[in-house]
């Protein structure tokens, strides 16, 4: 080999390195990521993906937010279709029981999911198992049960201190609510949303010392516990009216925390996840307009269930997956969550997290909530919005309609029929 030809090879593999740089660049991971809208929440997750995105150069995270109607469907679609989606989805947990069975899901990494099977609490990653493995990775501890939201400016007002049991939560309701006919000017206390039916009833039932499911996993609604609790429901309704039905009937503008916030309403069982939307569209203070407080149990003891919530799960089609689960597991290090938390008002997932003093200090608030949450029991594995919306829909006909001659009659029927649709038997 002569020493011209020598030379060009050295010059070439010298140059080689180079002329590839710009063609590896190109070869980026890009991971599409689908949330549904809310302004706060948004903010956080952008905050994290840029940091994330900053930290590295192999990996880029992309963001799309979509109006949460559209994004369940755009979620179910292409997730069922394995095509035309995201890479990373931030998935209720009540729909991953429809999905995972399916294999529209990708398996958790080892890694993370060793991380849930010692520091999760079991409500928040319950929907994201299947046979024994997990296919979504928890972001909080979705409570609805336990919380009041209260108008401090209306209780000043009316020379009224906070309730401490129900009987008295039901008294004040009952001595400030406000009605014009069909329509009322101030509920007292509010619990009627698509959620918070059905969780009232359930806390009220489990804290009464009955249960709503049998050893066999199957639903029972037609304990005397279940039957007194709906009765008592339906009379804040129909008999003494502290509240309505119509954010069931005519859409969630109507919901409590919104007539709170707008002078319409004293009391409000609901998740402390509304403070930041309150905060955002109306500027309420807490502390000075508003405040969080435990709410009464309705039986003798601390009792309520949980559906799994918000987590970040992959589709099985994507062709990255471990570079999803990579952002996955930098988006709920403790560092990235608990900000995350802070921002959405929401609840630690992770047993870890109770007393991170990060997130206390912004959130002293929730400390009652933090203090039961280990009490917490796993909803079931079913489909929860199948659940609420029957268990809506038969609280509306037993307050506006005589179709049942006695609520045991409606809760037989509505425990057949469930028992029907999630169960097959």
């Amino acid at each position: 080999m002569n020493r011209r030809f020598l030379a060009l090879l050295l010059v070439l593999a010298l140059l080689l390195p180079a002329l590839a740089a710009p063609a590896l660049a190109q070869e980026k991971i890009v991971l599409k990521y689908w949330a549904h809208q809310n302004e706060g929440w948004n903010k956080s997750h952008n905050d994290i993906v840029a940091r994330f995105n900053a930290s590295q150069d192999r990996i880029e995270v992309k963001t799309e937010f979509f109006p949460y109607d559209d994004f369940q469907a755009k979620t179910q679609t292409s997730l069922i279709a394995k095509e035309g989606g995201a890479d990373i989805y931030e998935i209720w947990g009540g729909w991953a029981a429809d999905f995972a069975p399916t294999g529209a899901l990708a398996e958790v990494s080892p890694e993370l999911a060793k991380q849930i099977e010692e520091d999760y609490m079991a409500p928040t990653y319950g929907t994201f198992t299947w046979e024994g493995k997990y296919y979504g990775v928890p972001l909080e501890f979705n409570i609805e049960s336990g919380g009041l939201l209260v108008s401090k400016t209306l209780f000043e007002q009316y020379g009224e201190a906070y309730p401490t049991t129900w009987d008295d939560m039901i008294r004040i309701a009952q001595a400030h609510s406000e009605s014009d006919g069909a329509l009322m000017n101030m509920k007292g206390f509010d619990f009627v949303t698509w959620d918070n039916v059905m969780y009232t009833w359930i806390s009220m039932i489990l804290s009464s010392g009955g249960s709503y499911l049998r050893e066999d996993g199957t639903l029972n609604l037609t304990s005397p516990e279940a039957v007194k609790a709906m009765e008592d429901l339906v009379s804040y309704v129909k008999t003494t009216p502290i509240t309505n039905v119509d954010p069931l009937v005519g859409g969630g503008d109507n919901e409590g925390h919104y007539n709170l916030a707008e002078g319409r309403g004293l009391m409000v069982a609901r998740g402390p996840w509304v403070l930041s939307e309150l905060s955002e569209i109306y500027g309420l203070q807490l502390g000075t307009d508003i405040d969080y407080i435990p709410m009464p149990w309705y039986g003798d003891k601390v009792a309520f269930a949980a559906e799994t919530g918000w987590g970040l799960a992959v589709s099985s089609a994507s062709p990255n997956q471990e570079a999803a689960w990579e952002f996955i597991a930098f988006m709920t290090q403790e560092e990235n969550i608990i900000p995350h938390l802070i921002a959405c008002g929401m609840l630690p997932a992770r047993k870890s997290l109770l007393d991170n003093e990060a997130y206390l200090a912004a959130m002293p608030h929730v400390k009652p909530l933090i203090d039961i949450l280990p009490e917490g029991q796993y909803l079931g594995y079913f489909n929860t919005d199948v659940f609420k919306e029957n268990i809506n829909n038969t609280f509306i006909e037993l307050t506006t309609t005589d179709t049942y001659a006695t609520v045991a009659d409606a809760l037989a029927a509505l425990e057949k029929k469930l028992n029907a649709d999630l169960f097959g038997k």
